[in-house]
């Protein structure tokens, strides 16, 4: 679908396209994931996180999940949210909202572990996840025929605050 989870892989590939055509090199690794089987109990990243946390080959400081970034269900830009998540971390993505993206925010919640974010929690990884809408607002045509760009206006203009969020937070921590 257009917003799930096209649009959070697009914002994932915009972060990736602007630190990159700016030539920036991070001190720390940074890892640009998509998971499979998400919608069946969040099968790939469950897998992924408890793998690579066990192995312990990587420190993992935090991880930001992007899904469903671009259909704008309600009236602030962004929301964050506070369940499965890290409160710490959830509060410092706020702070780089306020300070680079500077859009109106709030926070929501699933209620349950809606989506990738919840696996790196569960792992004892900071996870925060900003998504397009109160949760309660969300894009209805997901998971149909009907999960087109037309939902979102026809354009991805929506997501961009999500990108800007994404490369402010790999600018402003990937060098602690």
């Amino acid at each position: 679908g257009a917003d799930d989870n096209a649009s959070g892989i697009a914002t994932l590939t915009e972060i990736i396209r602007v630190i990159t055509e700016q030539g920036y090199r991070p001190q720390k690794t940074l890892f640009f994931m998509g998971y499979a089987a998400e919608e069946v109990g969040l099968r790939g990243s469950s897998e992924i996180a408890r793998k690579m946390v066990k192995e312990g080959e990587y420190d993992f400081k935090a991880a930001i999940q992007f899904d469903m970034t671009n259909f704008k269900g309600s009236r602030k830009a962004m929301y964050l949210i506070n369940d499965y998540t890290s409160k710490n971390f959830t509060q410092y993505l706020g702070t780089l909202i306020d300070r680079y993206v500077k859009v109106e925010w709030g926070y929501t919640e699933c209620g349950y572990p809606c989506s990738d974010h919840a696996s790196w929690d569960a792992q004892g990884v900071p996870a925060a996840f900003p998504f397009e809408a109160d949760f309660n607002q969300y894009n209805r045509k997901i998971h149909t025929p009907y999960d087109t760009i037309e939902q979102s206006g026809g354009t991805a203009g929506h997501a961009v605050n999500f990108a800007k969020l994404g490369v402010a937070a790999v600018l402003d921590f990937s060098n602690i």
